[in-house]
């Protein structure tokens, strides 16, 4: 492929190169997906190191200027950074230019991106890149964590059509499976398959600790595979699970009935029922690894 047939934008400027934006720069450049690639970054002492990065033509930590010159500005800060930062660059966005985001929360975001660019030049539509780790920060960015990951794309009633295909399409050059649904929806689907298994993940980890901290070396990799989550960055999943609250009351209702399924059937010595609700379970499981 010819760098002409492969450059989708001129400028594309990542605003926060923590894991997930220095991952997605590392894939633009990787595929040409741009001519230049501009990074914003809040901490000064962030902007040597940027320009020191093959996927990084310059570093600013000034915001205006880091946005008003580029085709697709992706907002890869935490969520509530994201909705400050929302308010603001409606006004120095060019014409006709995209702005997106990696958020884990959509519908708060898509309600304030509307309102915010309401008349404005630039056009919003949401996006949350399924991709990630436990780790955090710049140094653990690696484009191959996009890759035949999920990326749900959440346009609205107004999205221009045309300006959402090529969302879609720079997602896909970075090798990641694009669905699409409603800002409301998303928050419903992904309260479920991962918001609410960080709070389980959470949860597990503080009763085992409170039930025998002193054997906890002695784990092996069960316990270590089902909580690995909960090594997440508390500050960042803090603002999640708020933002999700009402969903993730949904799902919590849900496996409070699921936990007592088990007491009842461990109460009765229930053999019959109890290998029900594992198979159950086993099957559960294994469509998961079918998806794949």
């Amino acid at each position: 492929m010819s760098q002409e047939d492969s450059i989708t934008f001129d400028r594309i400027t990542i605003v926060g190169p923590g894991l997930l934006g220095a991952s997605i720069a590392m894939g633009v450049k990787d595929q040409q997906i741009a001519n230049e690639v501009w990074v914003w970054t809040r901490n000064g002492k962030r902007l040597d190191t940027c320009m020191e990065k093959n996927w990084c033509d310059y570093a600013t930590n000034d915001l205006k200027k880091a946005v008003e010159g580029s085709d697709l500005i992706i907002l890869c800060t935490p969520i509530h950074t994201i909705l400050e930062q929302l308010t603001k660059i409606g006004d120095w966005a060019k014409p006709k230019s995209i702005v997106t985001d990696v958020g884990s929360l959509k519908n708060e975001i898509c309600l304030l991106a509307e309102k915010s660019l309401e008349k404005k030049k630039s056009f919003f539509i949401g996006s949350h890149p399924m991709a990630g780790s436990e780790k955090s920060g710049m140094e653990f960015a690696n484009y191959k964590i996009l890759q035949n990951k999920n990326c749900i794309v959440t346009p609205t009633k107004d999205t221009d059509p045309i300006l959402l295909k090529e969302i879609n399409k720079f997602w896909e050059k970075l090798g990641m499976v694009v669905s699409q649904m409603e800002p409301e929806r998303h928050d419903e689907v992904v309260g479920t398959i991962s918001h609410f298994p960080h709070v389980i993940a959470v949860a597990l980890m503080n009763c085992v600790i409170k039930a025998n901290q002193d054997d906890l070396n002695l784990a092996g990799d069960g316990l270590r595979d089902t909580t690995r989550i909960a090594a997440g960055n508390p500050d960042m999943w803090e603002q999640i699970i708020l933002g999700n609250r009402n969903n993730l009351l949904l799902n919590i209702t849900l496996i409070i009935e699921e936990l007592n399924k088990f007491k009842k059937v461990l109460s009765k010595k229930d053999k019959i029922e109890l290998g029900q609700i594992l198979k159950e379970g086993k099957l559960a499981r294994e469509r998961l690894n079918d998806g794949r």
